[in-house]
C-alpha cells in the first residue's frame, strides 16, 4: 500500500513537470528548503538508486517523507543521531555498580548507600524490573537533594511512564526547594497535577519555581499566570501586563484588570522601492535566512534593504530578529486578497499566517509544510483536485494561491467549527483530532479554573502552544481591523458548543 501511494505521487509530480537533478542540488544551500527538493528529487522517476544515494548525503536534517523516499530508491533506511545522556564507558560503570547492589541482598537499601548523584544515575539505567524495587516511599529531605541534580527530569520521567506510584507520590507532595534542576515542563507538569489533586497551594509553589526557568517570554507569561490564579497575588497580574509579548495570558490580564489592548509595535513600509528578493523562491529564502543568522550580519542595516511592500514579510521578520521578539509585530499584508472577505476571516487568515510563517510566502517547515499557510503536500493535492484545478507545489509560495487555499480549507473547517481556538487546533493538528479533543472531558465549563486548565490540558503538546498563540494573533487582528472583541469573551464560549462546534 505504501509503496503504491508513493508511486502515484511520482506519476503526480511528473506530470506537474516537477524536473529536479543533482547539480541542481548541490548549488544549494545547506537547509530545509533544500531538503524538500532533495525529496523531490528522490520521487523523481529518473532518479537512479546512485544518484539517490549521493543526495542522501546532502540532506541536512531527516524526516519521514525523505526517509521512505530514500529507502523506495535505495533499499536502505537514513539514519537520525541519537543522544545519549551516558557514554558507553559510563553505562558499563554503572551496569556493573548494579550487579553489586543485588549481591548485597537488598537491592534499595543497598541503593540508598549511594551518593545522590549515583542513586539517580543508577535508577536511570537499571532497567524497568529493577525500577519496580526501588518504587518505594522515599524520605523528603533526600527527594529534595536529588532533585538539585539535572537527572532528575530523566527520573520524572521514568516514573510517570512507569506508574511508579510511590515515587510519583513523593514527587507530587514535595515542595521545589531552592536551587533545584527540576526543568520547566516538569515543574509545569507538577503543578497541573496538583491543582488536580486540589492543593493550589503546592501547585503555586511548581509555577513560582517554574517562572525563572522558562526559555521563551510565552512560557514565562504562562507559569507567572499560573501563579497569580493558584496564590491570587494580583502584583503578578501587573507583571503580565508588562509583557513584550502579546499571547493570551498578557490579554487575560488586561482584560481582568479592565485595560485596553496597547497597540503592536510598527514600522512604515516603503511602497517605492523594489523587492531585492523573488519572494516565492525557498532557495533566496534559505540564503536569506543564512545572512540573519550571521553574528556578523547588523539586522538594522539588513532589514532596510528589505523594506518593500512585496518584501515586507522579509522586512518584519528580519526586525523582529533584529528586537530579540522584544518587539511584536502584527503587519497587515495581503489586504488586496483579503479585502472581499468578512473581518472576521481576514483576522483568522492573518491570525494563521502569523504563527505559520510570519507571511513569509517561500517558508518551508521541517516536515515540508509549505508556503505561507503551511499546507502539508497531500492537502494541497486534496484542496486542488476539490478546486478541479492543477497546481504543483511550488503554487503555494504564490501568497495569492496560498490565501485561496487557506480560505476554501477554513470553509470545511467552519462547517464543525466555529471558535477561532478550535479551528486553530484542527488547522495544526487536523480536524479527525479536534472532534476526539472536543468529544473528551474538556471545555465543559465546570471547574474553578476552567476554560484554562481545559486549554492546558489539551494533550497535544505543538496544538495546545499554537491554539493559544493563534487565538491571541486573532483578537489582535481584530483590534487591528477595526472590529475588536475582547479574549475573555471568546474564552466564556469554549463551554458553549452552539457557539463553537458540531461535535458535541
Amino acid at each position: 500500500m505504501f509503496i503504491k501511494k508513493i508511486f502515484i505521487l511520482m506519476l503526480l509530480l511528473y506530470s506537474l513537470g516537477w524536473s529536479m537533478t543533482l547539480s541542481k542540488l548541490q548549488h544549494m544551500p545547506r537547509s530545509i528548503e533544500r531538503d524538500f527538493f532533495i525529496w523531490q528529487f528522490l520521487l523523481q522517476k529518473s532518479t537512479s538508486k546512485n544518484e539517490a544515494i549521493r543526495a542522501a548525503k546532502l540532506i541536512f536534517r531527516v524526516n519521514t517523507k525523505l526517509d521512505r523516499a530514500f529507502y523506495l530508491k535505495s533499499g536502505y533506511h537514513l539514519t537520525k543521531p541519537h543522544l545519549k545522556s551516558y557514554s558507553p564507558q559510563n553505562k558499563a560503570y554503572y551496569r556493573d555498580l548494579i550487579n553489586k547492589l543485588h549481591k548485597k541482598g537488598n537491592f534499595f537499601n543497598a541503593w540508598l548507600q549511594l551518593s545522590d548523584k549515583e542513586k539517580l544515575a543508577v535508577f536511570n539505567l537499571a532497567g524497568a524490573a529493577n525500577r519496580k524495587l526501588l518504587n518505594k516511599k522515599l524520605d523528603k529531605v533526600l527527594y529534595q537533594r536529588l532533585t538539585k541534580h539535572h537527572s532528575i527530569n530523566e527520573f520524572l520521567f521514568r516514573i510517570n511512564k512507569e506508574h511508579l506510584k510511590n515515587l510519583q507520590g513523593i514527587s507530587l507532595t514535595t515542595p521545589p526547594v531552592r536551587g533545584n534542576k527540576i526543568n520547566y515542563n516538569n515543574l509545569l507538569k507538577l503543578g497541573f497535577d496538583s491543582i488536580k489533586r486540589g492543593n493550589d497551594s503546592l501547585a503555586a509553589q511548581f509555577f513560582k519555581s517554574a517562572i525563572s526557568k522558562a526559555r521563551e517570554r510565552f512560557y514565562k507569561d504562562k507559569a507567572i499566570f499560573w501563579y497569580y490564579l493558584t496564590s491570587k497575588n494580583r502584583k503578578y497580574l501587573h507583571y503580565l501586563v508588562k509583557s513584550y509579548d502579546f499571547n493570551i495570558y498578557k490579554l487575560i490580564a488586561l482584560d481582568l484588570l479592565n485595560l485596553p489592548y496597547p497597540q503592536p509595535a510598527k514600522a512604515a513600509i516603503n511602497k517605492h522601492r523594489q523587492s531585492p528578493i523573488p519572494i516565492d523562491d525557498p532557495i533566496a529564502w534559505a540564503r536569506l535566512k543564512q545572512k540573519i543568522f550571521s553574528r556578523k550580519t547588523n539586522l538594522y542595516q539588513l532589514a532596510k534593504k528589505y523594506n518593500s511592500k512585496e518584501s515586507a514579510a522579509y522586512y518584519y521578520y528580519i526586525l523582529n530578529k533584529a528586537s530579540k521578539d522584544t518587539k511584536q509585530y502584527f503587519p497587515l499584508l495581503y489586504r488586496e486578497l483579503l479585502k472581499n472577505y468578512s473581518i472576521n476571516r481576514q483576522a483568522l487568515i492573518l491570525a494563521l499566517a502569523r504563527q505559520e510563517s510570519r507571511f513569509i510566502p517561500a517558508s518551508i517547515s521541517r516536515s515540508f509544510a509549505l508556503g505561507m499557510m503551511q499546507f502539508m503536500p497531500f492537502l494541497i493535492r486534496h484542496i486542488a483536485k476539490e478546486r478541479g484545478v492543477t497546481v504543483s507545489y511550488t503554487d503555494i509560495f504564490n501568497p495569492q494561491t496560498a490565501i485561496k487555499f487557506a480560505n476554501d480549507h477554513l470553509n470545511y473547517l467552519n462547517r464543525y467549527l466555529y471558535h477561532p481556538l478550535f479551528v486553530a487546533y484542527a488547522y495544526n493538528a487536523g480536524i479527525g483530532y479536534t472532534r476526539r479533543l472536543l468529544r473528551k472531558n474538556l471545555f465543559r465549563g465546570d471547574g474553578k479554573y476552567e476554560p484554562y486548565l481545559s486549554m492546558e490540558l489539551v494533550d497535544n503538546e505543538q496544538a495546545n502552544h499554537y491554539g493559544k498563540k493563534v487565538l491571541a494573533n486573532y483578537v489582535i487582528y481584530r483590534m487591528l481591523l477595526g472590529s475588536p472583541i475582547r479574549i475573555t469573551t471568546l474564552l466564556k464560549q469554549l463551554d458553549k458548543p452552539e457557539l463553537t462546534d458540531r461535535f458535541r
